[in-house]
C-alpha cells in the first residue's frame, strides 16, 4: 500500500499531468514540420527578387539578365504561416492579406496549445521565424540573399557554365538553381512544475505543469529539388520592345535567345528597326520576292492548321 502511495504521487500523479503537455509539444512539432514544407514549396513558386537574379556568371546576377517573376520576402512567408496554418482560423479561407498580417486569424493561435490553466505555449507572431535564403553562385561563394542554391549533380556541374554564359549573351535561361531549403523555427514556452519553482520541483508545491517565461526552439527543415519556373505569358515582339518586356520569362523571350536569326528581328522603334526597315524596302525594289520574308519571326502558340479540327 505504501510503495502504491509512494508510486502514485512521484510517478504516477505527474506521468498523468504530463501526458496532455506532453501531446500539445507533439501537436506543435507537427506543425513546424508542416510550416517549413510550406516554406519551402511557397519558395518555389515565389521564387522572384534576389532569386530570380540569381542566374548569370556575376555574384548576385550582376552580369546577367534579371527576369521578374512572382516574390515573397521570408517575413512574408512566415506571415503566412502564423495565418495559414498556427492560427485558430477554423474555416477561414486562405487570403492574399494573410502575407502582411500581424496578428492570429481569429485572434488566437490554436487553443489546444494552452496549459491546463489556459496559459498560451505559442505566444505571438514573434515566435515564428522562417528562413529560405542562402545559396552558392556561380562564382563559387556563399549569397545569403539567394533564395536558391544550386542543384546537386555532376551533370547540373557540367551544363551550368554553359547556361551561364547563354543567359549573358541572349535571353535564353535553363533554371539550375532548383534546390529550395527552408528552416522554420518556433519559441514554445516550456512548463514547469510550479512557476515558483523553475523546473524542478519544490517542498509543498503542487505539480502545476504551467507554462513559464523560457522558451524552447521547435525547428524543422525541409530541402526541395524542385523547377518552379513556368512561362510567363507567350509575350510578342511588341511586349519584347518594352524594357518590362524584357524581363519578363515568356515563351517568345525564351524562344528568342535561340533563334539567331531573331537578331534580324530588332526591338520595334529603335534606330536598329528603323534601319533594318529601310535596307528591306530598298531590297523589295530589286528583289520583290523577298517580300515574304520575314527573318528571325517568331510565332508562339501558333497551331498548325492540320491540327485543327
Amino acid at each position: 500500500m505504501i510503495e502504491a502511495l509512494i508510486a502514485a504521487a512521484l510517478v504516477l500523479v505527474p506521468l498523468f499531468l504530463a501526458i496532455p503537455i506532453i501531446a500539445k509539444y507533439i501537436d506543435i512539432k507537427t506543425y513546424t514540420v508542416q510550416a517549413a514544407r510550406y516554406a519551402a514549396w511557397e519558395r518555389t513558386v515565389w521564387f522572384g527578387g534576389a532569386a530570380a537574379e540569381s542566374f548569370g556568371i556575376g555574384s548576385g546576377g550582376t552580369f546577367s539578365n534579371k527576369w521578374d517573376a512572382n516574390e515573397k520576402t521570408d517575413d512574408q512567408i512566415r506571415t503566412e504561416i502564423g495565418a495559414r496554418l498556427l492560427s485558430d482560423s477554423g474555416t477561414t479561407p486562405f487570403a492574399d492579406s494573410d502575407k502582411s498580417g500581424g496578428t492570429w486569424v481569429g485572434g488566437n493561435a490554436k487553443l489546444f496549445w494552452r496549459d491546463r490553466r489556459n496559459n498560451k505555449l505559442l505566444g505571438s507572431y514573434g515566435d515564428i521565424s522562417n528562413t529560405t535564403r542562402g545559396g552558392y553562385t556561380a562564382l563559387g561563394s556563399y549569397d545569403d540573399t539567394l533564395a536558391s542554391d544550386k542543384a546537386p549533380g555532376t551533370v547540373n556541374d557540367l551544363i551550368t557554365p554553359l547556361v551561364e554564359a547563354g543567359s549573358v549573351v541572349s535571353n535564353f535561361m535553363v533554371d539550375t538553381r532548383g534546390l529550395y531549403t527552408a528552416d522554420v523555427k518556433i519559441a514554445v514556452k516550456q512548463v514547469a512544475f510550479n512557476p515558483a519553482a523553475g523546473l524542478g520541483g519544490c517542498t509543498g508545491c503542487t505539480d502545476d505543469y504551467l507554462a513559464t517565461g523560457v522558451t524552447s526552439s521547435f525547428s524543422a527543415k525541409n530541402v526541395i529539388l524542385a523547377n518552379g519556373w513556368n512561362a510567363n505569358g507567350p509575350g510578342s515582339l511588341s511586349e519584347y520592345s518594352t524594357a518590362a518586356g524584357k524581363k519578363k520569362m515568356s515563351v517568345y523571350n525564351q524562344t528568342r535567345g535561340l533563334t539567331p536569326s531573331s537578331l534580324l528581328q530588332p526591338s520595334e522603334g529603335g534606330v536598329f528597326d528603323t534601319v533594318m526597315k529601310v535596307i528591306k524596302a530598298i531590297a523589295l525594289v530589286f528583289f520583290p520576292e523577298l517580300s515574304t520574308v520575314d527573318l528571325g519571326r517568331i510565332e508562339v502558340d501558333r497551331v498548325p492548321p492540320d491540327r485543327l479540327p
